[in-house]
């Protein structure tokens, strides 16, 4: 009789030996299509998070997986500020390009005119309630102040600069900026129009302002996880759950694309992947394997918190889940967010990639709210979050793209995450 310290490295060489390598092919059309210009940056102007969702939809059925009640929708409703149409911003006549030299406050309204500009060198005072308290503050026109300012107040007390500049005269709203300009949604639409434009082109001091930009606040927007499973062989209701959320910031204007190639079509080309592999026969699994593509990650984990709310399946029966979120690199491995919270399992990854050479190092750290793992933690579920370290540094901004991404760990995750789902 083979004794168990001998039987368990065994297996896992056996299993090294066998996975199947990831149909590369197939990755880079998936991770194509879904940062294609008719996808839209998988955002809020055109659908384009829907566009991404009905594509998502027809690879399950292409794989044919099998949904619950024959849906692979879960719908639900969010608000989102959205930016369809013009978007224009021009210094003493000098046109800026959005998303690379400025960006726009997610929170915006459409505003339109030309403005004198303002330079304030120091904040406004302001008391500990967030309130300015210079009542005499007189302003007009556009208002610019050093981003780092505005970073060094407690967000809800930005809220309220905002609030006591526009009480004071301002029409519009300048921060200076020095470092990356990264993009972000909000589920809000606020007052007074913000901007955060390079510091390079401040520098000069232009006298002039002018601004022509469009928002839509999307009320009640219809949106929907995508979701599908393939049925294990052991006849239970046991489930392993692969997520990756699949919409990200979409268009600011009609023009400028954010395509979201490691944040976050590679989460969901990663798990796109792992559904083909456990589609076919010679594959099956033991338990069950879902796969759930969030919506409305990058308005606050949206998605994944109504699933959680409203599960298709009852979350006791998910013996364990893993999140994909950001894998499009590693170049120097990967991190397991709740790697230090379930150390059995983690264990187990990196007795894995141990033997199977995969990736440079797998890191743990300790639980993190940021990403679509969190509710499932929240609900007592065990999970990981992984992401990729190294190679590309754009994020939450135009370049994102797949030309940009190594892909140096995707297929030695790829195949860990295959043996980590047999150890079960």
């Amino acid at each position: 009789m083979i004794q168990r310290r001998f039987l368990l490295p065994l297996i896992a060489v056996l299993l090294s030996a066998t996975v199947q390598a990831q149909d590369t092919a197939y990755m880079h059309e998936v991770l194509t299509t879904l940062c294609s210009e008719r996808l839209g940056g998988r955002g809020y102007v055109d659908d384009g998070d829907n566009e991404a969702a009905f594509y998502i939809e027809e690879q399950f059925k292409e794989l044919d997986l099998q949904a619950w009640d024959y849906n692979h929708y879960q719908t639900f409703f969010i608000a989102v500020n959205s930016f369809p149409g013009k978007m224009e911003l021009r210094l003493d006549g000098t046109e800026l390009v959005p998303g690379t030299d400025y960006i726009i406050a997610p929170d915006a309204p459409s505003v339109k005119g030309d403005w004198a500009v303002t330079y304030l060198e120091k904040l406004p005072a302001i008391a500990p309630s967030g309130r300015m308290m210079d009542s005499t503050l007189v302003l007009s026109g556009a208002v610019v102040l050093p981003d780092s300012l505005v970073r060094s107040l407690p967000r809800p007390i930005r809220g309220e600069l905002l609030k006591g500049l526009k009480r004071a005269g301002a029409q519009l709203f300048i921060r200076s900026s020095d470092t990356k300009l990264t993009w972000h949604v909000s589920a809000n639409q606020g007052d007074l129009p913000e901007f955060t434009v390079r510091d390079s082109f401040l520098s000069t001091r232009p006298q002039r302002i002018s601004v022509n930009t469009e928002a839509k606040l999307l009320k009640k927007h219809r949106t929907q996880n995508v979701l599908a499973y393939t049925p294990g062989t052991s006849g239970c209701d046991s489930t392993i759950v692969f997520t990756a959320h699949y919409d990200h910031l979409g268009k600011m204007g009609c023009n400028t694309i954010f395509p979201g190639a490691n944040d976050n079509a590679s989460g969901v080309t990663m798990l796109l992947s792992l559904a083909k592999h456990f589609s076919m026969p010679e594959n099956a699994p033991l338990h069950n394997i879902a796969f759930i593509a969030f919506a409305g990650e990058e308005i606050g984990l949206l998605g994944s918190t109504h699933y959680v709310e409203h599960p298709v399946f009852p979350l006791t029966d998910i013996v364990f889940l893993v999140n994909l979120d950001i894998v499009g690199t590693g170049d120097d491995g990967v991190k397991v967010v709740n790697g230090a919270v379930h150390r059995k399992q983690f264990d187990k990854l990196v007795y894995l990639n141990g033997v199977g050479k995969y990736l440079p190092k797998v890191e743990s750290r300790g639980r993190a709210a940021n990403s679509d793992h969190h509710p499932f933690t929240e609900m007592g579920v065990p999970a990981f979050y992984i992401y990729t370290l190294g190679g590309s540094a754009s994020y939450h901004d135009p370049n994102d793209r797949p030309e940009g991404l190594s892909l140096a760990g995707f297929q030695g995750l790829f195949r860990l995450l295959v043996e980590f789902t047999s150890f079960f």
